[in-house]
């Protein structure tokens, strides 16, 4: 059998994690972009422009932000208050069982490697990271 390599090996778990992943959130009829605007609010409410900085990484074009918050406002998952942006009952219940979810693939992902084999690969891993980060 051909050794496989950390590339292929990473590029695979990364494929699988991704795709799961996606399956918790539809789950729950949420997107990606739906998911990490809930989560960050399941921590307390942001002012719109707070929300947009933390997750500006994340958006594509300015017009995806506008259309995401659209969508969970009119699917009553959020409300916009003294601009403030803030989960309502529906939207927390929708960040927990879809934070469930992920708790339960996460853990099945791990099954099987002890916790100091997980705390182990990632320490490798943010080592190979920071090794590369630092070459010329």
């Amino acid at each position: 059998m051909t050794e496989r390599r950390i590339g292929y090996l990473l590029k695979e778990l990364d494929r699988l994690i991704e795709a799961r992943f996606d399956d918790d959130l539809a789950a729950g009829g949420l997107s990606r972009r739906h998911w990490q605007l809930l989560h960050t609010l399941s921590e307390g409410s942001r002012s719109a422009d707070e929300l947009r900085e933390a997750l500006a990484p994340f958006w594509k074009t300015q017009g995806e932000w506008t259309t995401e918050i659209r969508t969970l406002s009119s699917t009553g998952l959020i409300t916009a208050e003294a601009d403030a942006l803030t989960l309502t009952v529906a939207g927390r219940a929708a960040h927990d069982d879809t934070f469930a979810r992920i708790g339960e693939r996460r853990r099945a992902m791990a099954q099987g490697v002890e916790p100091d084999q997980f705390a182990t690969t990632l320490r490798v891993l943010e080592r190979m990271i920071g090794n590369l980060a630092d070459a010329s």
